[in-house]
């Protein structure tokens, strides 16, 4: 193989390298996005603005706790489930939410534990409820650490994204302002 065609192979490579970072970083945008700001935020919203919502009674029909398994691992995690009944205005509902953020798994199964003593089956609770949406509605209001656990995972992915995605496109750019062979030089120096 002589020089130039091991450029030219160098050169290739180089451009699906760039292109492979470009795609990856554009599905870590969007997916952070997607967790962010259509899962993230509104939970943190609601959450928010579940403290000034009215009250019923409700009494506790089921209450567990779940193990996931992973696939790939022998580990488990645990969330608690805990569903109760309530009304509204003469309009039965069931409901699943205990705070906002108790979907999140973890592995230790003692914050579950605590959840389904809390909340045995047949125990009468007091129900917080969306007065816009009844059929949303929470055991405990306001904000807890997993509640910002879908936002900050979701900027999480959102930066690395951006990271991945930015370096290339400001070389492209330089590369538009300065012309291909002062910053192929430039690149050759640094090798």
């Amino acid at each position: 193989m002589n020089h130039q065609s091991i450029y030219r192979t160098k050169t290739r490579m180089h451009q699906v390298g760039r292109k492979l970072v470009l795609f990856i970083g554009f599905v870590f945008i969007f997916v952070g996005y997607l967790m962010a700001y259509q899962k993230g935020l509104p939970l943190l919203e609601r959450a928010k603005a579940s403290k000034e919502w009215p009250t019923t009674d409700g009494v506790v029909l089921e209450s567990k706790i779940e193990s996931h398994h992973s696939s790939n691992s022998s580990s488990s995690t645990y969330s608690p489930k805990v569903i109760y009944r309530y009304e509204v205005e003469g309009q039965k509902f069931k409901g699943d939410t205990v705070w906002f953020g108790n979907d999140v798994s973890t592995s230790d199964r003692s914050m579950s534990s605590k959840t389904v003593k809390k909340y045995p089956v047949q125990k009468n609770v007091i129900v917080y409820y969306d007065p816009a949406e009844p059929a949303v509605a929470v055991l405990e209001p306001g904000v807890f650490k997993t509640t910002y656990f879908f936002y900050l995972f979701g900027w999480l992915f959102l930066g690395l994204g951006l990271l991945m995605t930015s370096g290339i496109l400001f070389r492209s750019l330089l590369r538009l302002f300065r012309g291909p062979t002062e910053i192929q030089q430039s690149a050759d120096s640094a090798d």
